[in-house]
């Protein structure tokens, strides 16, 4: 099964799977008689960003991931997916949660929110639940159920600050070798008073400072150490961005390194008398979200951005 962005060339696909899911009448509020266009167009839009599950060279699933609200509450995603029933029980709807829950967690969503699961839709129920959902509101008879008549839905919740997003899935091996990192967004200000990033240029790559826990060393006397010893800079730990995965190597013979990193904000707080490591380069953070070469890195300079916007 290969999980990817859905296209319009896939409307097909994505409107036999619809019509077939609503025609039940058992799990989703559109009606049976709903339209090609309607039915196809839930997929796609400006603020969308929908993915399918394709199985020999079909597609067999999708699902769709927006904000929930707009302006202030727009931190709080919503999914919704679509399974063709001869394809069901097969794992395909949990493989696409998690991937969904990963995606929400990359595009900066901080929760997300189910606000219709029809209460007899146990299987579905479960799933959720399984992923870390729980139920937080019920709505009285608010779905008419094909054969059962008006039954209960639920509004389903989860924070997604446990959520790890992963960058550089394509060079997943079934063992590769794992490495704890820790890497520091370090803001200081630029010659127009405005807010610059540092990053470290290593070989053919440009990245945040940090790297590799020493034997017996936590994370943030990594951090503080990296960029000691890379930008020869004292740094303060304003505190934890978050977690992330990103598997490198994989070209020219080199091994597949699973980087499980975790990013801290920082400022920086003083020159070390001594030669960095590694060329530093200060740049305002969106140069720097644009220049930086691994993706995780990208998604820190992101998160960073966020927080103090």
């Amino acid at each position: 099964m290969v999980i990817r962005p859905v296209t319009p060339q896939d409307a097909d696909d994505l409107w036999e799977i619809f019509h077939r899911v609503v025609a039940g009448r058992d799990t989703y509020a559109f009606s049976p008689d709903t339209s090609r266009a309607e039915g196809v167009g839930y997929w796609f839009g400006d603020h969308v960003t929908a993915f399918a599950a394709e199985c020999e060279g079909r597609v067999v699933a999708m699902y769709k991931l927006i904000a929930n609200h707009r302006g202030l509450g727009a931190h709080v995603s919503n999914a919704s997916f679509m399974v063709h029933p001869d394809a069901a029980g097969r794992g395909i709807g949990r493989a696409l949660g998690l991937h969904c829950l990963s995606q929400a967690r990359l595009q900066g969503y901080e929760a997300m929110q189910f606000n219709f699961v029809v209460s007899t839709n146990e299987r579905a129920i479960a799933l959720w639940q399984s992923l870390g959902f729980e139920i937080i509101a019920t709505l009285p008879n608010a779905f008419r159920h094909g054969t059962l008549g008006l039954v209960n839905a639920y509004v389903m919740y989860r924070s997604l600050h446990d959520v790890i997003p992963i960058f550089g899935e394509e060079r997943r091996t079934a063992e590769p070798r794992v490495r704890h990192c820790a890497y520091v967004v370090v803001s200081g200000r630029g010659s127009d008073g405005g807010p610059c990033l540092a990053l470290v240029t290593a070989h053919e790559d440009v990245l945040l400072p940090g790297g590799g826990l020493d034997p017996g060393e936590d994370h943030t006397a990594a951090a503080i150490r990296e960029v000691a010893e890379e930008c020869a800079l004292g740094v303060a730990i304003r505190g934890v961005l978050g977690d992330a995965i990103q598997f490198v190597g994989g070209r020219d013979g080199r091994p597949v390194v699973e980087k499980r990193g975790r990013f801290f904000a920082g400022d920086e707080a003083q020159r070390i008398s001594r030669t960095p490591e590694h060329g530093v380069l200060w740049l305002s953070p969106e140069q720097a979200r644009q220049t930086v070469t691994n993706d995780s890195h990208r998604w820190a300079i992101t998160r960073w951005a966020r927080l103090n916007t």
